[in-house]
């Protein structure tokens, strides 16, 4: 195979993406960082859980150690279906987050190779088809952004499936369309805002290559109608799981305010020439640009990773040079990418246009998300593609020679682009750091050009200024968009997430949480305070853990227990309509035996009645928040039996098995009446009494409430969101929601 010049050349490229990845992974691999922030805080949990449970032989659809019980399946941050991040979970039964770390990085890897791909069969040359992946892999949202870690996924596969799509259109056949359909339904399968604006892409591409005027391109596009179906129907189950958990949850739909809620500000998109203008990224506390304190209260707070268009200098060189001064930036083959690119940026500037408030009344789906600046995302896939088609047209075209008209309109552009920023500079006392900035970028363009017109004018010298070229890409892009504080950590930061065994405080817990309440099932803790590292800790060390860290929660968690954003790293609650304080009978009926602060419980609730709540222990952690340890002495069972009245009954009940989907219970009831479970009600779960089915009912707006008749019962519970029955359930609800 490798004595064919072509797949020979496509080997060799695909080597030397694979060393640049490596180069560019080097602080992960190499150098001891891990990717931070919800790369661990949340998802880190979510990939032990999953390990955790496939290789105990539990169920992993559903967590009790997460807000008090979660319905993992149709959570598509729990990564049950995210096939591509399951390898850490069957490789160890607890994966290390250097582990998982290598697994993500690899989807930008094989996202840049089918970006070479698709550029191999759109005809562009090879260098521009290598350099067009290499900007791909390393674009400033995919690489600040990488804790993030569904959405890196996601991004992987709107270039898988981008490639595939591009071969149907070609070549057509049943396979090809089968091969798009399963990328494009494990892009949906992800379920996020990426990939939500990545199909939008993908079906625009595929509406500008529709052309049905000859019965092979019918064959041809039938194809892709075939993998869209395919699709559908691989998406479907998770489609509908979310669907029914998003009826359930917190976050039915958002407001305008809280879908415009982090827009990039305008000043922002510096960073498409200035990888640094507004701060280094090398240190925590540079950003001084909007989103900023130095800005007072000028926008929305946003997150500086959120705001990032660097794509390298050659990006804006080429779109200035070839796009703008030689008349290509709406050519044919141009128009379409230069129009998204377009699009995606003004939908990511949200809240700054009037274009977003438009969409979000009347596009389907834009409710369903907040952060506008996710499209950041889709405007790095589609700059690289523009970098391909560019550099392609720099190599092929005849001459390169600009006209005198469209040159001073480049410069024009330039100079309006860079005025603002002279101005803003001058207001903060920094038009040194501009003038650093406008020197790197004026030499890296400059060696960038002169490295393109040696590669055109010289054929011995060809291969040696594109290596030139490469290199500097590259070199441009590891230098700005790796090792940054946004994307790298020491791993100490996070040693009691990864191994809370080893920790001065967790090491003990699990001997507190052996003991069950009198009907047999496992006391809960409340962990709260004790630092962003370890929001998701009880998803690793198991602990039945009333809080956590979800932007996902259930209504009725949302509602009565902890609102708005509630999580365990804040040292301040939030308390619910029903959890209105610790004192409150909830706390008790909740089975909160623990309460585990950061800091002294009066500080979080001044209401406390601190002989209710007696301090057990309070241990010192090194670098780390102090431990105290408080017992509730009131805390309740977590099944009680109650008569038609609602009062209590004087029965017995006992747990034979507490497992994640599974409750198993004996009960004796001196006459007809519920017992009423201290769980969370969710769609899916069924009830047997005596191996009779029987309707769980929803006691008081939250809890489980089973019929149960005199004398002694066996009660089976199960949770089985696959089932039939569920599904059905899932449908109807979507239909009853879409006709209302």
């Amino acid at each position: 195979m490798l004595n064919d010049p072509s797949a020979r050349r496509t080997a060799l490229c695909l080597l030397a993406l694979t060393i640049i990845w490596i180069a560019f992974c080097w602080p992960w691999f190499f150098a001891g960082r891990i990717i931070p922030y919800d790369a661990k805080n949340h998802f880190y949990g979510m990939i032990r859980f999953f390990a955790t449970a496939l290789h105990s032989g539990e169920d992993p659809s559903w967590s009790p150690y997460h807000f008090g019980g979660f319905p993992m399946i149709a959570d598509p941050q729990s990564v049950i279906w995210t096939p591509s991040m399951w390898l850490p979970a069957l490789i160890s039964e607890a994966p290390s987050m250097r582990l998982v770390d290598a697994v993500h990085l690899a989807h930008v890897l094989v996202g840049a190779m089918a970006i070479f791909a698709f550029g191999r069969l759109r005809g562009w040359r090879d260098e521009a088809s290598f350099i067009a992946a290499i900007s791909f892999m390393m674009n400033g949202a995919l690489t600040v952004r990488l804790e993030h870690l569904l959405m890196t996924v996601s991004t992987m596969w709107i270039a898988v499936t981008l490639w595939r799509l591009e071969a149907a259109i070609q070549f057509g056949g049943v396979w090809r369309g089968l091969a798009f359909g399963a990328a494009l339904g494990l892009l949906l399968i992800d379920r996020n805002h990426v990939a939500y604006l990545g199909i939008l892409f993908l079906f625009f591409y595929w509406l500008s290559r529709l052309d049905l005027r000859t019965p092979r391109a019918f064959y041809r596009h039938g194809s892709i109608v075939i993998g869209g179906l395919f699709a559908f129907f691989l998406a479907l189950i998770p489609l509908l799981l979310l669907f029914q958990l998003i009826d359930q949850s917190n976050r039915p739909n958002f407001d305008f305010r809280d879908a415009s809620w982090q827009s990039i500000p305008p000043p922002q998109l510096s960073s498409f020439l200035f990888a640094e203008y507004f701060g280094s990224f090398k240190r925590l506390g540079a950003h001084w640009g909007p989103a900023s304190k130095h800005w007072g209260d000028f926008t929305l707070e946003i997150h500086r990773g959120m705001i990032y268009l660097y794509a390298g200098t050659l990006a804006p060189l080429l779109v200035l040079w070839i796009g703008v001064a030689r008349k290509q930036l709406f050519a044919p083959g141009m128009r379409f990418l230069s129009t998204m690119a377009l699009l995606f940026l003004i939908y990511a500037l949200g809240r700054y246009t009037p274009a977003f408030k438009f969409l979000y009344d009347w596009v389907p789906g834009v409710d369903l998300f907040r952060r506008p600046s996710d499209a950041l995302f889709i405007f790095g896939v589609i700059m690289s593609l523009m970098i391909g088609v560019m550099l392609d047209r720099a190599l092929s075209m005849p001459s390169i020679t600009v006209e005198k008209g469209p040159a001073i309109f480049a410069l024009v552009l330039l100079g309006t682009a860079i005025a603002p920023l002279i101005y803003i500079s001058a207001s903060f006392g920094r038009l040194h750091e501009l003038a650093h900035d406008i020197a790197l970028f004026t030499a890296l363009a400059g060696g960038f050009t002169a490295m393109i017109i040696c590669a055109r004018r010289s054929k011995r010298w060809r291969k040696a200024a594109i290596a030139i070229l490469t290199i500097g890409v590259s070199a441009d892009l590891i230098y700005f968009n790796s090792k940054t504080v946004l994307s790298t950590w020491r791993p100490p930061h996070y040693k009691p997430l990864e191994s809370p065994e080893k920790d001065s405080f967790f090491s003990k817990l699990p001997a507190l949480l052996t003991e069950s309440d009198p009907t047999g099932a496992p006391w809960r803790v409340e962990l709260i305070g004790l630092g962003h590292t370890v929001q998701n800790v009880a998803q690793v060390g198991l602990y039945p853990n009333i809080l956590g860290y979800n932007p996902i929660r259930l209504a009725s968690f949302e509602r009565y227990i902890g609102p708005d954003m509630q999580n365990s790293a804040a040292n301040h609650r939030k308390w619910g309509q029903r959890m209105t304080g610790y004192n409150s009978p909830m706390t008790d009926r909740l089975g909160i035996k623990y309460i585990v602060t950061g800091v002294p419980i009066e500080t979080i609730d001044p209401s406390i009645k601190l002989d209710r709540f007696p301090l057990l222990d309070v241990v010192k952690r090194r670098s780390r928040r102090t431990a105290y340890v408080y017992l509730n002495s009131r805390a309740a069972p977590r099944a009680k039996l109650i008569d038609i009245e609602g009062k209590l009954l004087d029965g017995d009940v006992k747990f034979d098995s507490y497992r994640n989907t599974k409750l198993r219970l004996k009960v004796t009831a001196p006459q007809a009446g519920r017992l009423v479970l201290a769980e969370f009600d969710y769609p899916g779960w069924r009830a047997a009494v005596n191996d009779v089915p029987v309707p769980i009912e929803r006691h008081r707006d939250i809890f489980r409430a089973i019929p149960i008749p005199a004398g002694e019962s066996e009660v089976n519970l199960d949770f089985n969101a696959l089932s039939w029955q569920n599904l059905k359930d899932a449908a109807q609800s979507i239909i009853n929601r879409a006709g209302s």
